[in-house]
């Protein structure tokens, strides 16, 4: 991204800038287009709340989803340590 690249964006009534000096620029990109993409999927479907109530509940939904795929990648990590020793006790065994 060079410097007449750097973009601009408003969330929530904050302004936030992309700069072409972020090592990951298109990471922060995906990063404001879910935040908003959450913030028009509540505003659809209550309008009436304030910018405040749909940044902490967008922030919330975000929160959770991220500790869900934690949970999940900590499970699915296990499961594959239990296979490979089940593996490794079939091969060990079958070598003997």
């Amino acid at each position: 991204m060079t410097e007449s690249q750097e973009k601009e964006f408003n969330v929530l009534g904050c302004k936030v800038k992309l700069r072409p000096d972020q090592n990951d620029s298109h990471n922060a990109k995906a990063v404001i287009d879910l935040v908003m993409s959450e913030i028009q999927d509540l505003k659809m479907k209550r309008p009436l709340l304030k910018d405040t109530d749909v940044a902490v509940l967008v922030a919330l939904k975000i929160a959770t989803e991220k500790l869900q795929l934690e949970d999940e990648y900590k499970s699915n990590i296990l499961k594959l340590e239990n296979s490979l020793e089940s593996v490794l006790e079939l091969v060990s065994v079958e070598a003997n």
